[in-house]
């Protein structure tokens, strides 16, 4: 199912995915916002744990379910997921390997720690679910505002982190969203983005906004790039690596 609205911060989209559990329906929504002035859609929270599940068959997270977001997922994992979304929404998957898009012929078995051994190409000009890049990424956190986190200049109003969390995530959208309707886009869990640390390495991948385990300044909109804190391999997953879709105008 697909739908549009108009709210008063941008363009919203909602899908519902569902899939048969135990001779059982089960199904779950998620929503996307178009980034103003932009040609992308970012999901308005993390992924769910919910959704995940449906899509994926499982779901591997450390003490989080439903609406939690997902975690110990590592940035292949994310990948996969995304096209087996796109498959099943009915978009083109933005992804390939080799000259295939369909994750069944990848050779890869999510949430083991591997890796898929040839390159990912992705296409942008495909409408299926993607990661985003860190350029989107920072500018979908913006909002629109100034502040130094997603949503605000406190820390405590937008973002689950160390010193608010009890070391562990939290349920999707229940701190303030920032000023495009996104939600926990400073902590509760980090969130995979495409790009690599150097563009002629795979070694490393970035990821964004901090987890309900990291100090504050990890959870600024800005940090990134070079520190320990933000890169890691992609075949790493842990309790504290989730991430966030993206998807193209088309």
């Amino acid at each position: 199912m697909f739908f549009l609205s108009f709210p008063l911060f941008s363009q919203t989209e909602s899908f519902t995915v569902t899939a048969s559990v135990e001779e059982e329906e089960v199904s779950a929504v998620f929503e996307m916002i178009k980034i103003p002035g932009r040609n992308y859609f970012v999901g308005k929270t993390e992924v769910t744990c919910e959704v995940y599940e449906i899509v994926m068959g499982e779901n591997p997270s450390s003490y989080a379910e439903g609406n939690f977001p997902v975690n110990t997922v590592n940035w292949y994992d994310c990948i996969v997921f995304c096209n087996r979304l796109s498959l099943l929404l009915g978009k083109t998957p933005v992804y390939s390997v080799g000259d295939s898009s369909n994750p069944d012929d990848w050779d890869y078995s999510p949430h083991g720690g591997s890796s898929i051994s040839a390159d990912v190409v992705q296409d942008l000009n495909a409408d299926g679910f993607r990661l985003l890049t860190v350029e989107e990424w920072e500018f979908a956190a913006k909002g629109g505002q100034a502040y130094k986190y997603s949503g605000s200049g406190n820390i405590d109003q937008v973002a689950w982190f160390k010193g608010n969390s009890e070391y562990k995530s939290h349920e999707a959208g229940t701190k303030t969203a920032n000023g495009y309707g996104l939600y926990d886009m400073s902590g509760n869990v980090w969130e995979w983005c495409w790009d690599r640390l150097k563009k002629d390495s795979n070694y490393y991948r970035i990821h964004k906004g901090g987890s309900s385990a990291s100090a504050r300044e990890l959870c600024e909109i800005g940090f990134s790039g070079h520190h320990y804190g933000s890169r890691y391999q992609p075949c790493y997953s842990y309790y504290t690596f989730g991430f966030r879709i993206g998807r193209t105008d088309r």
